[in-house]
């Protein structure tokens, strides 16, 4: 997520086969394009088909998913939920059926950002019990820095998570990658490269030898003797800049050694970096291969960073659509994907330091009626084989500088192959359904600061992983079609197609998930219109213990029509008292939403200790926005209920026989910043958990 127009925060306030679309890309060889060696006759590449796509229990307000895949074949799942109420993670069957919700691993303490690494399984004789399947490292990103910690048998337990891991303070989107051999130690290695926001805006990179708990500092990977520091810094330690933007981090093996890559973008110079800050721009047209040489292969391994260009786009092009991914095949090339806008761009070369800069990347062919394609994501496999996915739209006009932003786009997660080194890629579609309508804003905090905001629903990036134990891909992806606005993750695996670990015909051994059991349902006469589970608001928030926090779990709500001039708005609440308890909680929202004549209105109760207040208003990009006070009663006990009466004339004056449409409710509990007396809220429960409830007739008598 972005700060500022870098990378931010999350603010807290809140399934059948597909059909295929074979594309190949028959253009110039990337390989031959960036590379002193020609490249290998092309193999033929298969379309492939993905299993129903599977939705993940719990994951409401849930986006940017990471996933990586174990030597089992079982995937594992972490998104972000919005600082401070953490980061949610999933373990997923590696027939892709089924998923089981594996908690928090960071307990709360972060939920900013999210990334994951796997390891080796680890023998170190200090981990009690003795490690049952390989390391699984997470990081979460909070407020002032990232926290850390580790699984060593799957997920079923973690260890305590470690809030202040690295040595840098103010941290912003972090990337984690494991080395494929333990250390001497008997413990994985992870790496994690970040932007320091508090400074410059370095991208930089901490270690940790012991699997993923603690870290230590190692150099930034940005060489200033190859990209100067007024190109690349941003603002900060007294410099005005526009900054860089970070890729993702992949760690390779050999037998000569370790070697590890990344990639970044910047603006054109350093007079274009400061022209751009004063102008509030982002446009990085310049993209840079980060190769780090491992020259002491200790424990923490020394690193010495290099950084080559891998292409000068045209002064004012802007590629941080986001973010750049790099990615390193079995043979040794390393790929190098960005978007323009329209198209997922790429590079490859033989080894990462030969590019020329000056040589025009290729495009991933889009599919039929695409044009506008963002957030690629890439693994690589055996030699010649990787694998991409990005978000795609058609039904906008595709129209720069910012064609992400139209409203008629209309949007679909998509899956590209390359078994030729890059030669030609196919295309097929991973989403089993439209995913999103209209825009996807990817300038993070500047989405919500626009007036009106701007829909940043589905966050930044999505991604794939590759199954070790069969080649096949593993994507998860972020989606609001069934509830706009409110994101939740799905998850997908490749089922038939080419393998990307041998190049071979795929198996199919997806298994299609279990139909999800319909919710409750309301009705819009006589009502309740909206209705939910019981027992669904556990409480994750900081200092929680995960319990059901019965107070702000919703049962349902209803509309009536008292009299002319005035709606009745009904909720109630398993055991409605106002906060505390639980005592982490000091006060509590319950709202009640619906539309009508294309507005969203709602009826909202705010406790503060024993003081309820009621208001109504409108609703839109996130935001509340009050229009009065109102009367209200507040009913504690056993299926307590809030009353609202909500005056027409604040609410579109609907008159009798007027629909109101979508209704839906939800809580949030707030609590304090310990010294700071700040409050910050996040969702407790929904209702529905997904959609919407019944509509309701004004005056309709039942």
């Amino acid at each position: 997520m972005r700060i500022s127009v870098i990378r931010r925060i999350v603010g807290v306030v809140a399934v059948t086969a597909l059909g295929l679309l074979p594309l190949t890309l028959l253009g110039p060889a990337a390989a031959a394009a960036n590379s002193t060696k020609p490249a290998k006759a092309a193999k033929p590449t298969s379309a492939s088909t993905f299993n129903p796509n599977l939705l993940l229990q719990g994951s409401t307000n849930t986006a940017e998913p990471s996933i990586r895949t174990d030597r089992f074949g079982r995937s594992f799942v972490i998104g972000p939920t919005g600082v401070p109420a953490g980061c949610k993670a999933w373990r997923v069957t590696h027939d892709g059926s089924s998923a089981t919700y594996i908690g928090q691993p960071d307990h709360t303490a972060g939920g900013g950002d999210c990334d994951w690494a796997i390891g080796p399984q680890e023998t170190s004789a200090t981990i009690s019990p003795a490690p049952t399947d390989d390391d699984l490292a997470y990081s979460s990103l909070s407020l002032a820095n990232i926290t850390t910690g580790k699984s060593d048998d799957g997920g079923n337990s973690f260890g305590p998570p470690n809030v202040y891991s690295q040595q840098v303070g103010g941290d912003d989107r972090m990337w984690m990658a494991a080395d494929p051999r333990l250390n001497t130690l008997g413990f994985a290695d992870i790496f994690m490269t970040y932007h320091d926001v508090g400074g410059p805006q370095d991208i930089q990179l901490g270690v940790s030898i012991d699997g993923g708990f603690s870290y230590v500092q190692n150099a930034p990977i940005i060489n200033n003797s190859d990209v100067p520091p007024g190109q690349w810094q941003g603002s900060g330690a007294g410099f005005v800049g526009d900054g860089n933007e970070l890729g993702n981090i992949v760690a390779r093996r050999t037998a000569s050694g370790l070697t590890l890559y990344s990639i970044f973008e910047t603006p054109d110079s350093p007079t274009d970096n400061t022209n751009q800050a004063l102008a509030g721009t982002a446009n990085y047209n310049r993209v840079y291969e980060a190769v780090g040489t491992v020259t002491a292969d200790t424990a923490p391994p020394v690193i010495s960073w290099r950084n080559y260009e891998i292409y000068h786009g045209p002064l004012g092009a802007r590629y941080d659509r986001i973010f750049p991914v790099t990615a390193v095949d079995g043979g040794g090339r390393v790929y190098a994907f960005w978007s323009d806008g329209n198209h997922i761009d790429y590079k490859s070369d033989a080894t990462g330091t030969g590019w020329r800069p000056s040589k025009a990347p290729s495009k991933i062919a889009n599919p039929s009626g695409v044009n506008t394609a963002l957030m690629p994501w890439a693994q690589a496999g055996a030699a010649g084989i990787v694998d991409v996915v990005f978000f795609g739209a058609s039904g906008g006009a595709g129209a720069q500088p910012n064609p992400q932003d139209d409203p008629n786009n209309v949007w679909n997660a998509y899956f590209a192959q390359s078994t030729n080194a890059g030669r030609s890629f196919t295309v097929s579609k991973a989403s089993d359904h439209v995913i999103h309508h209209g825009p996807l804003c990817i300038d993070g905090l500047g989405c919500n600061l626009s007036n009106p905001p701007r829909d940043r629903t589905l966050l930044d990036f999505f991604q794939v992983s590759i199954d070790p134990t069969n080649g096949a891909a593993d994507v998860t992806f972020a989606d609001d079609h069934a509830a706009p606005g409110t994101a939740v993750v799905y998850f997908t695996r490749q089922c038939t197609g080419t393998s990307a670990t041998t190049g071979s015909a795929l198996v199919n051994d997806c298994v299609a998930p279990a139909p999800v059991p319909p919710p409750p349902q309301g009705t819009t006469c006589p009502g309740p219109q909206v209705v939910d589970y019981v027992g669904d608001a556990p409480n994750n928030y900081p200092g929680g213990d995960g319990s059901n926090i019965d107070n702000l779990d919703v049962v349902n709500a209803f509309f009536g029509t008292p009299s002319s001039s005035d709606l009745q708005v009904t909720m109630t609440i398993k055991d409605l008292v106002a906060p505390p308890p639980p005592v982490n909680l000091v006060s509590a929202f319950w709202t009640v939403y619906w539309s009508f004549g294309g507005t969203t209105y709602y009826a909202q109760a705010t406790s503060n200790g024993p003081v309820v207040t009621y208001s109504d208003g409108t609703f839109s990009g996130g935001n509340f926005n009050p229009t009065n006070a109102i009367t209200g009663s507040f009913n504690p006990g056993p299926n307590g209920t809030i009353v609202f009466t909500v005056p027409r004339a604040d609410v579109g004056s609907p008159a009798n026989g007027a629909t109101l449409t979508s209704p839906f409710a939800d809580t949030r509990g707030s609590f304090t910043v310990l010294g700071t007396g700040v409050y910050y809220t996040s969702a407790a429960d929904r209702a529905p958990d997904s959609g919407y409830g019944a509509n309701y007739v004004v005056g309709q008598a039942c």
